[in-house]
């Protein structure tokens, strides 16, 4: 078999051990799967993710697992995983993802006219825990980005002049959409092509991931210099922050307090109804789920602040693993024997 007729689809995982069995089953489903190879990277899971696939490998020798020895975040793991894949045409895939039996039938159509192309997940993931924990309808609601991490099939040749920052812990696909833009190559979102999002991250996880999201926003804006609805929500609230500040220092504190309080309850609000379907009658649920996305924008806005004096500070931290190891079904794999890298 050819590898420009080969499809490599790459999943990055960390810590998703609830999630990444239905990940891989719904690639193995996809309607008119060609050859094709699975390569699911473990970013130094603490879970037994990498042992779940291990075992699926053993039964499919479609599937490999690379281990990195040690976390160091999403640019790093996407980056290692197109290095080991062989396809002429990529697939980035997350674990918490669930592609539909027609995902890739449509994203090779749409790719006819374009570098690379990709769905958009449902429900949005900075709203994931909320919509889980109180049962709420999401909205469809297209990503600022064009084809995100989550869900995206690309030219092989796309990664001979651009790649995912393997220094990014996260941003690191809207670094690659630029990336692209620069080279001239072209992307789009297909429409109506919607994945699954089933994300599993707690309430502590998912407002760490909202702080994690909300420095990256930050280097993103200085980086690129392009202002988009966060940013402008994010100044709001320095702004309201600030006002609060300056009424509290002139002895007004419970007004002072009352700004952005009342801002991050608005925000929150409108972030809500934005991304669920919200009417009265489940206002029980929707009061809740605002009361907790307030919780999680405020960790947003805090990650803002932070990304001022964070965007050179290193950040990863050393797994209990000696080496990165990589296992296959039928063969021991690693890594470091692959002579092509798209870096």
């Amino acid at each position: 078999m050819s590898e420009e007729l080969l499809v490599s689809f790459v999943i990055i995982a960390y810590n998703e051990a609830d999630n990444i069995s239905r990940a891989l089953a719904a690639i193995t489903e996809l309607e008119g799967l060609p050859e094709h190879e699975i390569i699911v990277v473990d970013d130094c899971s603490s879970d037994g993710t990498a042992k779940i696939v291990i075992d699926i490998a053993l039964r499919n020798p479609r599937v490999q697992v690379i281990e990195l020895p040690e976390n160091r975040g999403r640019g790093h793991a996407r980056s290692t995983g197109i290095a080991a894949a062989r396809g002429g045409l990529i697939a980035m895939v997350d674990a918490d993802i669930v592609l539909p039996v027609n995902w890739l039938a449509h994203a090779r159509a749409a790719l006819e006219g374009h570098d690379a192309v990709g769905g958009i997940a449902v429900p949005d993931g900075d709203v994931a825990y909320v919509g889980k924990r109180f049962s709420l309808v999401p909205r469809v609601v297209p990503g600022m980005t064009t084809v995100t991490g989550n869900n995206g099939l690309y030219r092989r040749e796309v990664f001979d002049l651009a790649s995912f920052d393997p220094a990014l812990r996260e941003g690191e696909d809207v670094a690659l959409n630029h990336a692209m833009e620069r080279h001239g190559l072209s992307s789009l979102t297909v429409p109506g092509l919607l994945v699954r999002h089933e994300e599993s991250k707690s309430l502590g996880t998912s407002l760490k991931w909202l702080f994690d999201t909300g420095r990256g926003a930050t280097r993103q804006l200085v980086t690129y210099h392009e202002v988009r609805p966060p940013d402008l929500a994010a100044g709001a609230f320095v702004g309201a922050a600030a006002m609060g500040i300056v009424l509290a220092a002139r002895e007004h504190r419970l007004i002072g307090a009352a700004i952005p309080v009342g801002f991050v309850l608005a925000a929150s609000a409108y972030h809500v109804r934005s991304r669920f379907e919200t009417p009265r009658s489940h206002w029980r649920r929707v009061a809740p789920a605002v009361a907790v996305d307030s919780a999680m924008l405020t960790a947003y806005f805090a990650g803002r602040l932070a990304g001022l004096t964070a965007l050179w500070r290193p950040d990863h931290h050393i797994c209990s693993a000696a080496a990165t190891r990589s296992v296959m079904a039928s063969q021991p794999y690693s890594a470091s024997q692959r002579s092509s890298s798209p870096a």
